[in-house]
């Protein structure tokens, strides 16, 4: 008889490590899913803020070469108006293939 209950307090410790391990378990899944989280969260901010610095730069960049271009014409009219004659009739060769 010693031996039926030295089975069943085994088997209520087991179920009883059983259940701890299930809790803990879910636990390490709740902590995994909150760092999965966080963590994409954090390189999408990365990401926004990176694509945001770049067209910041792009922009600057396309305003410089409008001011480039744009003192260019100014100091030399005669020659922006023939480069422009230029690429249009080259334009206007190449789309009428």
């Amino acid at each position: 008889m010693s031996e039926l209950n030295k089975n069943e307090s085994s088997t209520a410790g087991l179920q009883d490590d059983i259940a701890a391990l299930k809790r803990d378990v879910a636990g390490l899944i709740e902590h995994l899913k909150l760092g999965a989280t966080t963590g994409v969260q954090s390189a999408s901010d990365h990401l926004d803020d990176g694509a945001h610095r770049v067209c910041r730069n792009v922009a600057a960049e396309g305003e410089r070469a409008a001011q480039a271009i744009s003192r260019q014409v100014e100091a030399q009219p005669l020659m922006a108006l023939l480069v422009a004659l230029a690429v249009g009739y080259l334009g206007g060769r190449m789309l009428s293939r």
